[in-house]
Formats: C-alpha cells, sequence, structure tokens
C-alpha cells in the first residue's frame, strides 16, 4: 500500500477557479528530454482537489461547433482588449476617485465574527439528494444504527465499483508523545485483519480483480479508498470493513511499517514544499495541534517511545480504539447491484463499527465531530516577514490570513467570493500589475491547509530578482488591491455572475472516475451541511448575503498577516538591519530569519495611495449561453473518429459525440515541424516561443477559463500542441482570437527576462528534483535519437535575444503539417469549418512527407546486460535510485506486448510486496510495463538509501523467485488476472475529455491503431500461461542469456555510513539510567543533517564528556556503548572501514563510460506507422 500523506483537507469547491497556494510558493517543474514540462507532484497536489472546481477546467481538449456570430460582435474588442476593460472599469468600479481608508477597527479581529463551527446536522427524515441533472445514477443516503452516514451509488452499467471511508480524524489528534500516528494507523491497517489475517491478502485481492485502493492522512480526516471489478465489490467490502472492526495491528509487521513511515518522510528531506509546510506548521501559537509533526518517523514512532518504556504499537491500538469511531466516519460505496442489495451489504458489515463517543460534546478537540476552532495564530505569530531557505533554487512570497472554517457558510461561500478577486488574472487585477512593473510570473489565491475549525487564506506569488528586491512593494500592491475591495460593498453583480458559473457547472457536471467520486462523497459528507446538500453544496452558490461577505472582508486585515518569503539569500538590505538566517526548523532543519513588520509597512499597507492600475474584473462575457445539444438515436457510439481531410499541408480527424449528450467540444492540434528540436538551441528556442506566447495570452483567456473555456499551448517531441476546451457557445471565437495573436506574436522584452529567468531556474532545479525522477529521465534519454539535457539547454540560454525567439517562431509557423482532432457537439461541416479557420488564421507552407518524421526508440541489442552510473546531484540527498528496465520487442506485436502487459499484471502486487514490504528498500517501488515509438519493455523503478548495487541485487533476486510464483499459479487464479486485465481494457470512457485523450494518444503515438482496445481484449483471451513462461524465460528471468536488460544507478552522493537510529535505543536508555540528560532540540537539530555515524559518535562523545554528574568509569562505559554503534543494514566491521553491503551485480553487465558512444552502437527501431488503413469516409450519422 503506497499511501498520500494528505497535508489538508482541501476546499473541495468546484468554483470559482482558484488557484491554490503553498509557502514554499514552488512552481516547480520538473522537464522532459523533449522539453516539455511536467509538473512535479507536490504534497498539496496529493491531497485531491484543493479550491478549484471539482469537474477542474482542463488544459486538453474541448471545442465547439459553430461560430456565433452574435458572440463574434461582443468579443471583438478582444483584439486590443481596450474598450472591454474600459467597461470593466466603468461597471464594477471607478477606483480613480476612490480616496485611501482603511475600513478596519482600531485593532485587528482576532475572533471568528461567524457563528461557531457547528456538528455535522442529523437527517430527521428520508434525504432526497440534491444531483447534477445529469447525475442518472440512483443514490441513497442513509445512516446506520450506529450513526455511521451512507451514501450508496447503483449504477447498473459500471466497469468498476468502488468504496471509501472517510473518518473524521487526522493528524491534529496525534498523541503529544507519538507524531506520526495517525499517519502510521493509516499504513498498519492495511496489513491484515481477524478474518483476513494475511498481510497482503486485501491487495493481492483487488490486484487480482482489477482494483487498487490508496489512503491519505489530513489534519483532521483520514480517507480509504478502493475500485475493483463489479463482481467482486461484496467480497472486497469484507475486507475493507475489517479496517474499522477488527485490525489486527500485526506486531510483526508493526516496526517494518514503521521504517516504510520512516522512508515516506526521508524522501521528503530535501522537498521544499514539504519542509516550509512544517515550517509554517512551527510557527504557530505553541502548542496548538496545528504544529505537531503529521508524517512522523522512526525516530518519533518507534526509538522515543521505546526509551521512553512505551509500546508504540499498543499505543496506537489504544489510540485507534479511542478515535475511530462510527460517528466519525462517512462511507460511500458505488457498485452495480441495486440500492437495496447494497444497503443490506454495508448495513451487514459496516454497522459492527463500535461507538466510541458517548458522553462527548458535539464538537471540538474531543467532540463527536473533531474541530479545532481555536485558530493556529494569535497575534504574537502575525505581522512578521518570515525569510526561509529553500533547497532549489527559488523565490516567492506568500501572504496568509488566519480564517475560521466557512464550511457551513455554503449558501454564500465567502472565501471562494474572495478568491474570485484576488486570484484573477485579467487586466486590472493583482497579477497583471505585479508582471507589468516584473516582480511575478504567477499567483495564486485561495483557503489552503485548511482543518475542521480553522483554515488559511493565502495569496502567493512567485518572485523574479526584481521582485525579491521589492518583496515590500510586492506585499503592499497585494494589500491595497484588498483595500480596494473594502472601498464599496461587496459586488453584488460579480456574485450574480460566480452563481451563474456554478449553476451552469452543476447543470452539466461530468462524470470522474468511480473511486475518485467516492472519495470525494465521503468528504462531502465531513461537512456541517443540510443531508441532502452534501453534493451540491460543493458546487453551488445559493444566496448573497452582504454581512458574510463584508466580514469576510475585514479578516483580510495586514495586522492579522503574516509573509512568507522563499529566498535563497535574503535580501541585503533586511541583512543589514536586521542579520542573515539564524533559525532552524527542528524536524527538517530549514533555516529562517523573522522579521516584524515596521510601522511604516502597516501604515502603507492599511491606507496608503491606491494604484491607479489596479481595478476589479468587469462582466465576463464568456460565460454561455446557448447550451442546446442535437441528441440523435444512437445503437452503439463509435469506437473510432474518422478523417475528414487529409491533404499534404493538414489531417482532420472527427467524431460526433454520442455518447455524453453535452454542450461541449475538444479541438486538439499538432503543428508538426521538423526544426523544433534538431538542436540544444532550438530546443530552447521552441520552449521559451511557446512559454512566452502563454504567458501573453493570460489576461485574455483567463474570464474564459473561469466560464470553463481553456486554450492552451506547448512544445512537445516534433510539434507544437495547442488545446481549446470548453462549453461550445463561444469556444470558436476564443481559439481564432488566440490563433490570430499567435501568428501576430511579437515578444516583449520585459517578459523575455522574467520567462528566461523562470526557465533557467527550471532547468537548474531538475538536479534537485527526487532520485528516482531523474533517473527515469536518464532512462529515457537513453532511448530517445534526439534528446538534449538540462546543462546543454541551459549553455544556449545564455545566447538567446528575444528577437532570436520572435524569428524562430515566424519561421516555425510558417512551415507546418496540421493535424487535428475535433471531437464533441460538432457538425461535420462545422468540423471542416473549424480546420478551415485554423489554416487560414496560420497560413502555411505545407512539409514535405519526409519531413514529417515518425518517432523511433534506440534499442539495446540482444544478449546485453548494461549499468549506466550516475551521482545524485544533490550531495545532500540519502537516497538513490535504480530504474531497471528489460527490452521486450516491438509494440505493434498484437500477441507479445498483451503477454507482456499480463506479465506485470501478474507481477505487481509481489513487486510491491518484495520489494517495498518484505525487504523495505525504500518508500518508492513499483512496477510497469511500458512502451515507446517502436520499443516495450518491463521495468522496476526503486528509490532507496541502499546501494544502487544491492538493490539492483534484490531487484533480480525477486526476479528469479518470480519463476516459482508463476509455476504455482493455479489456473483459476491465472484466468483471474486475465479477466482482471481484460476488464480494465474494456472500461468505457467517464466523460468527453476521457474518450477525446484516447482517440488523440492514437494520434500522436502515430500508430492510429483506433480500435487498440479491442484488438489487445480479443489477443488476451487466447494467452495462455505457458505463453507468461516463455516471455519470462526469455525476456525476463536474470538467468535467460537472451535477455536485453540496462538499468539505470542513480547514486547518492551521502558521504558517510548512514546511522541507523535503532542502534541509538539501549545508549539513550543508559544516559537516562545514568543521569544525562539531553536537550530535545539538539537531538532534533542533529538529525535534521542526516547525520553520519561519525557524526552521531562525536554527538554522543561530547555529551559524555560534557557531563559532570557521572564517574570516569560510567563514562568509559558509555563511550564503549558508543563505540559500538552500527550503520544502517551493517555490521561493526562494515561500519569501520565506512562500507556497505552491497550485493553483487552479474558478471556479464557492461558498464557505461561515455553515454554517446553508447548511443551510437544502438539500433533505431523501427519507426511508427499506421497500423490499420487511415480511411476518409465522413462518419455515418
Amino acid at each position: 500500500m503506497s499511501s498520500l500523506f494528505r497535508l489538508s483537507r482541501g476546499a473541495r469547491s468546484t468554483i470559482p477557479r482558484i488557484k491554490s497556494s503553498s509557502f514554499s510558493s514552488s512552481f516547480s517543474t520538473s522537464t522532459s528530454i523533449d522539453g516539455k514540462r511536467l509538473i512535479t507532484v507536490k504534497p498539496t497536489q496529493l491531497c485531491g482537489p484543493q479550491s478549484t472546481r471539482q469537474n477542474q477546467i482542463r488544459l486538453s481538449s474541448t471545442y465547439r461547433t459553430s461560430l456565433n456570430l452574435e458572440s463574434v460582435k461582443k468579443l471583438s474588442t478582444l483584439d486590443t482588449g481596450v474598450e472591454r476593460y474600459n467597461l470593466n472599469k466603468r461597471n464594477y468600479a471607478t477606483v480613480a476617485s476612490v480616496e485611501p481608508k482603511t475600513n478596519l477597527p482600531q485593532s485587528p479581529i482576532m475572533s471568528s465574527p461567524y457563528t461557531p463551527c457547528p456538528p455535522i446536522p442529523k437527517a430527521t427524515g428520508p434525504v432526497n439528494l440534491i444531483l447534477p441533472p445529469t447525475e442518472d445514477r440512483p443514490h441513497k443516503y442513509f445512516t446506520l444504527q450506529n450513526g455511521l452516514e451512507v451514501i450508496v451509488v447503483s449504477d447498473e452499467k459500471a466497469d468498476k465499483a468502488a468504496a471509501s471511508m472517510d473518518v473524521g480524524v487526522g493528524h491534529l489528534s496525534d498523541p503529544q508523545d507519538l507524531p506520526g500516528c495517525a499517519h502510521f494507523c493509516e499504513h498498519l491497517l492495511f496489513m491484515g485483519t481477524k478474518a483476513f489475517p494475511s498481510e497482503n491478502a486485501y491487495q493481492q485481492y483487488l490486484t487480482a480483480h482489477n482494483g487498487h485502493s490508496n489512503a491519505w492522512t489530513a489534519m483532521t480526516s483520514t480517507n480509504y479508498f478502493f475500485d475493483v471489478a463489479p463482481d467482486a465489490l461484496e467480497g472486497a467490502l469484507d475486507m475493507f470493513s475489517g479496517f474499522f472492526i477488527e485490525p489486527l495491528f500485526n506486531e510483526d509487521c508493526t516496526e517494518r511499517e514503521i521504517k516504510a513511515v520512516d522512508s515516506e518522510h526521508k524522501k521528503n528531506l530535501q522537498n521544499d514544499v514539504w519542509r516550509f509546510f512544517q515550517l509554517e506548521k512551527s510557527l504557530s501559537k505553541p502548542g496548538h495541534p496545528y504544529g505537531k509533526f503529521g508524517t512522523g518517523n522512526y525516530e518519533s514512532l518507534w526509538s522515543k517511545p521505546k526509551d521512553a518504556g512505551r509500546d508504540p504499537r499498543r499505543q496506537l491500538i489504544e489510540w485507534w480504539e479511542k478515535e475511530y469511531c462510527a460517528r466519525r466516519m462517512k462511507l460511500a460505496v458505488v457498485g452495480k447491484e441495486p440500492i437495496e442489495t447494497l444497503e443490506k451489504w454495508v448495513k451487514d458489515r459496516f454497522e459492527k463499527v463500535p461507538i466510541r463517543t458517548e458522553g462527548k460534546p458535539p464538537t471540538g478537540p474531543d467532540g463527536v465531530r473533531l474541530t479545532f476552532e481555536d485558530s493556529p495564530y494569535g497575534e504574537e505569530q502575525l505581522a512578521e516577514f518570515t525569510f526561509a531557505k529553500p533547497v532549489r533554487d527559488m523565490r516567492g512570497l506568500e501572504i496568509t490570513f488566519p480564517f475560521p472554517d466557512l464550511d457551513h457558510l455554503y449558501k454564500t461561500r465567502p472565501s471562494h467570493f474572495l478568491a474570485h478577486f484576488l486570484g484573477h488574472e485579467g487586466r486590472g487585477s493583482i497579477l497583471s500589475y505585479l508582471k507589468k512593473q516584473g516582480w511575478v510570473n504567477s499567483l495564486r489565491a485561495g483557503n489552503h491547509h485548511d482543518a475542521a475549525g480553522f483554515s488559511l487564506f493565502k495569496i502567493t506569488v512567485d518572485l523574479t530578482p526584481e521582485g525579491l528586491a521589492h518583496h515590500k512593494d510586492v506585499a503592499l500592491t497585494i494589500y491595497k488591491y484588498i483595500s480596494l475591495l473594502r472601498s464599496k460593498p461587496p459586488s453584488k453583480e460579480a456574485f450574480n455572475e460566480i452563481k451563474a458559473i456554478a449553476d451552469i457547472s452543476f447543470k452539466f457536471a461530468e462524470r470522474g472516475r468511480t473511486s475518485s467520486y467516492c472519495a470525494s462523497l465521503s468528504g462531502f459528507m465531513q461537512s456541517p451541511v443540510p443531508r441532502e446538500k452534501v453534493i451540491s453544496s460543493k458546487w453551488l452558490v445559493e444566496e448573497y448575503r452582504q454581512d458574510e461577505l463584508e466580514a469576510a472582508l475585514q479578516l483580510l486585515d495586514p495586522r492579522r498577516s503574516t509573509i512568507g518569503i522563499t529566498c535563497k539569500e535574503i535580501p541585503g538590505d533586511v541583512v543589514s538591519e536586521h542579520g542573515d538566517f539564524d533559525k532552524k526548523e527542528a524536524i527538517y532543519g530549514t533555516e529562517y530569519k523573522r522579521v516584524k513588520f515596521d510601522e511604516e509597512f502597516l501604515k502603507e499597507a492599511m491606507a496608503g495611495q491606491i494604484i491607479s492600475d489596479l481595478y476589479l474584473p468587469g462582466p465576463n462575457l464568456f460565460i454561455p449561453e446557448k447550451l442546446d445539444v442535437e441528441k440523435f438515436d444512437v445503437t452503439e457510439p463509435a469506437k473510432r473518429p474518422v478523417l475528414l481531410k487529409d491533404t499534404p499541408g493538414s489531417r482532420l480527424w472527427y467524431k460526433r459525440d454520442d455518447r455524453f449528450w453535452q454542450p461541449r467540444a475538444n479541438l486538439d492540434i499538432l503543428l508538426h515541424s521538423p526544426i523544433l528540436q534538431t538542436t540544444p538551441r532550438n530546443a530552447v528556442l521552441s520552449r521559451l516561443f511557446c512559454d512566452l506566447f502563454a504567458d501573453s495570452i493570460t489576461e485574455d483567456v483567463y474570464d474564459a477559463d473561469l466560464a470553463e473555456l481553456s486554450f492552451s499551448l506547448w512544445n512537445e517531441h516534433s510539434w507544437i500542441g495547442i488545446s481549446a476546451g470548453g462549453f461550445s457557445d463561444k469556444l470558436a471565437v476564443l481559439t481564432e482570437t488566440m490563433l490570430k495573436k499567435l501568428k501576430e506574436y511579437k515578444v516583449d522584452e520585459g517578459r523575455f527576462k522574467e520567462v528566461v529567468e523562470a526557465t533557467r531556474l527550471d532547468w537548474k532545479n531538475f538536479a534537485l528534483a527526487d532520485p528516482y525522477g531523474i533517473a527515469l529521465f536518464w532512462d529515457a534519454y537513453v532511448s530517445r535519437e534526439t534528446a538534449w539535457t538540462q546543462e546543454e539547454r541551459l549553455k544556449e540560454l545564455e545566447f538567446v535575444t528575444s528577437a532570436d525567439v520572435e524569428a524562430f517562431g515566424k519561421e516555425v509557423l510558417s512551415r507546418l503539417f496540421i493535424e487535428t482532432l475535433i471531437h464533441g457537439n460538432t457538425s461535420p461541416e462545422g468540423a471542416k469549418e473549424i480546420q478551415e479557420m485554423v489554416e487560414r488564421v496560420l497560413q502555411p507552407r505545407p512539409l514535405s512527407t519526409s519531413e514529417i518524421r515518425a518517432p523511433r526508440s534506440l534499442v539495446p541489442p540482444p544478449s546485453s546486460e548494461h549499468v549506466w552510473s550516475l551521482n545524485v546531484p544533490n550531495k545532500a540527498e540519502v537516497n538513490g535510485a535504480v530504474v531497471y528496465h528489460l527490452h521486450v520487442g516491438d509494440p505493434t506485436d498484437i500477441k507479445l506486448r498483451n503477454v507482456l502487459s499480463l506479465f506485470s499484471q501478474i507481477s505487481s502486487e509481489p513487486a510491491f510486496d518484495v520489494l517495498r514490504t518484505k525487504l523495505q528498500l525504500g518508500y518508492i517501488v513499483f512496477s510497469h510495463a511500458s512502451s515507446s515509438a517502436g520499443s516495450m519493455g518491463y521495468s522496476i523503478i526503486v528509490q532507496s538509501e541502499r546501494s544502487t548495487t544491492h538493490v539492483e541485487s534484490k531487484i533480480e533476486q525477486f526476479l528469479t523467485g518470480l519463476q516459482e510464483t508463476i509455476d504455482e499459479m493455479k489456473d483459476d487464479e491465472f484466468e483471474k488476472h486475465k479477466q482482471s486485465l481484460i476488464a480494465k481494457k474494456s472500461e468505457k470512457p467517464k466523460n468527453l475529455s476521457e474518450e477525446s485523450k484516447r482517440f488523440w494518444g492514437r494520434v500522436k503515438d502515430r500508430y492510429y491503431e483506433f480500435n487498440k482496445r479491442e484488438n489487445d481484449i480479443e489477443s488476451l483471451k487466447q494467452i495462455t500461461k505457458s505463453d507468461i513462461i516463455e516471455l519470462y524465460n526469455q525476456y525476463i528471468t536474470p538467468s535467460s542469456d537472451k535477455r536485453s536488460k540496462l538499468s539505470v544507478h542513480l547514486k547518492s552522493q551521502y558521504k558517510g555510513v548512514k546511522f541507523d537510529p535503532t542502534s541509538l535505543t539501549p545508549i539513550i536508555q543508559e544516559f537516562v539510567k545514568n543521569g544525562i540528560q539531553i536537550e530535545q532540540k539538539d537531538i532534533n537539530e542533529l538529525l535534521t543533517k542526516n547525520p553520519t555515524l561519525s557524526q552521531i559518535k562525536e554527538f554522543a562523545i561530547g555529551v559524555i564528556e560534557n557531563s559532570n554528574e557521572i564517574t570516569d568509569e560510567q563514562k568509559s562505559t558509555l563511550k564503549s556503548l558508543v563505540d559500538n554503534l552500527k550503520g544502517k543494514g551493517e555490521d561493526s566491521k562494515l561500519v569501520e572501514e565506512g562500507k556497505e553491503d552491497e550485493g553483487q551485480l552479474k558478471s556479464s553487465n557492461q558498464f557505461i563510460e561515455n553515454i554517446n558512444e553508447f548511443k551510437a552502437t544502438l539500433i533505431p527501431s523501427k519507426a511508427a506507422i499506421p497500423v490499420e488503413p487511415i480511411h476518409s469516409n465522413l462518419a455515418k450519422l
């Protein structure tokens, strides 16, 4: 089980569009070898939806039917923006005449102006859930006799069943002397129950039935969820229910799972988001639960409890028995069975969950509903700058206002109203002004890190070098915009606009993944809203209440805020007056400096001169008006798009929506160009051209974005990708306008400087990414014919000018092959008109046929084994990584690719169970079948503190042992795996975008195998166990003399022997016995440095030498104990020699010394070509 430690409960709102924030202000990305930016997953992103819509505006897909002439007239001023945005100022705020004033009380409001956080209301009778009109699945809400609330959903067409339990207790309820307890509990619940004692029985069952599971621990909730084949739901519920009734908390795996938690923590030690989150927590009021260390580690969950004479397992059981109560639990189940059957299944299993809250108050830190209404920040913690030093090279500023929990104010949703303005990106906005000053590139705003009882409202920006120097001016700009908001009553027009978009989003809500829906439903029930509104309240905005909105504005008081600033070096004027970094956070060791707001700054923030370039947004002209859909009779939805046009200059794929009947459509375009990636310089120019253009249209597309219209552009491989999407009514004009801007684009010199700087940081910070991510990059680099490193691109970046970018863009657009997919609510004629519009606007000359290059991969020779060893660039990173890749063949070989896919299915759970759970190699362990142009294979990825040779030896040990697993597999078990994979490939798309993505994937890979799933299903039906054995013997087993293996070893440069904290326990016990006291802060500060064994010994000897209360004989005895301390996984002899038991690599391995010479010896695969005829017939509608 790979748990996700969730940082916050997250506002599960659907609108308005609010960009959530984090103190790190880390807009970091990792970069693929072809230049496309890949978002690095952050803890805040592992939390599910934060402050954005549940049905988020997508950056991929969606287009329209026909040009709405009235819309064209209304929006024609978008090209200049003058008329429209002057209209904005006239309609909503004439700010030039507004005199500076505070509209604030003499003293900041430190108590909530709202009613206290209420208990969850009880239903007084049958509950009729308010559902989106598009939701045709029967739902039923009911409460079990033990108080456990449930929603069951019957979906007779379901290809996946699912369930989720949200337990209303999280890490804020950890015992003071067992930090990480809730997170540890989440891990250990997966390790067996009384009815199913095997520690991997649950995972085995799900894997064999096309299922998976996961969980996360938040501050005041813990969510467990799974999905599974519909026919296997009842069996999965049998196992799942035991988590909450009779878990074993098996003693045999207690310490092992604590080590898994510790590994999870250690992978985050160099992650700035986790570091700054804990720093923010540590700066809260002393003793407030928000300050707790929620992840936990080996020291907090094992060493310290043991040293104090406590049994961590016993303590965990006592905590679970106290906190895991039926009345805090919310269960959601989706299955194909009738509602009555699902209800019976739930009652039979979950009514056994015990009640443990009798006599407790309705709310509070020990209430039936756990709430923490005391704000984490008092006056002493506010009105301060906190300068924090990151690991990565980044700069950012974040203003935080403590807020009360506003979940019960679902009718007005005050924080979302504020975020609509503060997070706006159009003209007159905070972001617009700050970008023009050259101080920032992006902005996010909204509630964050919230818990039941309190929340934090944040405005976050990244900072340019100039922005860091002007950090006070950046903050003052934000405060002055807030003053502008307060200068007049909250806009009823803006509120109604927000409401209108919410109504449309709700009316045309799209389905998502079943497991995601269940996790959302179980979480929704934790909100204190009328039970019929647990779903609708997450979309809809119901009622304008001026007093509630004004009260929220009063909370945005500069005096009750704090400002976090991320920077490698504190600005010189601050250092000269206040000094440099002088403090360290205890858990992660983050260096920081705190400086109080001065009176002059506060005075300017509260009543300074208004900035005339700031004004409130005007009416959103992109809100759709025409939302009709033309339905037609369909026997069965079409399984592939058809080709409407195929010329030397363009190709148009088309499919009319015949499945979802939504007023939406998707437009995806590839602008093929042979010059985008030919040299490092061209790769840099391609990236900058796309990024600069995307930056230039931010103000133009933001209103559209709010109205669920999107337009995005990026560079990938040998093409520029364009996606446009959203409600149909006004999408065509948006797309045409943006394409015109692209064709006529001229680079702004000021923005060029800032975007180049952001790109430089992005590529520099690649070296500080997670080791396994870096290893995956290099693994892909080996197989790519044309690939450029970050270092190569950084060198070229220094010699690129804005004129170069502009000229390059014009050159690219002058000669193209345009390939398009139009999918959705449009006719064939409308689709052709759109394609003609694209060609008319861009007017490229066609490429020659030979210039439209199909991708291919570099393939290692058969009967070869290679190791490419590199160092982890970050010398403070204790983890290394191994990507172990086995080449298997050509993905157009239908049988072979499905034998490989089935092998991957069979080996997935054993790989995790052996390498992560039993061998404890590390927290990050996964395996999968992979495919690229002309090549496919099987990979195992491990990030570990152990040496890379040790990891590879254990991977090969596991692969060797797989033979027995396969040989002993019974026929019925093999058939379950087959059916599980067939079920997975038979899953229907859940929404229009998911179906578009499937079609577009077949276009992008250049194979055009639109019926790939159907081909795979037919192939899988014929596969036998002997086929798996044959693949294993030839391509997988380490004993094969035919297989082709290449492993990338990313070796940690961390110096010294890694310290094993388990060996410290007896020494601390002896220290205590001899009366030697060690300050906890001193231990924490030492451990944050990932100390080597020698550093630990030096620290302990120093403590002994400085102790005056013990005799020389006692000192000698204690020093002897210290001398016998061991490194992790090592005996004393190895520790003395500074070596590690590395394991043995096979002697047949060849080490790659020069990667370019090695790549030159590899043979390119067959290029991707269409595997089935490309038909040019019109759709039969």
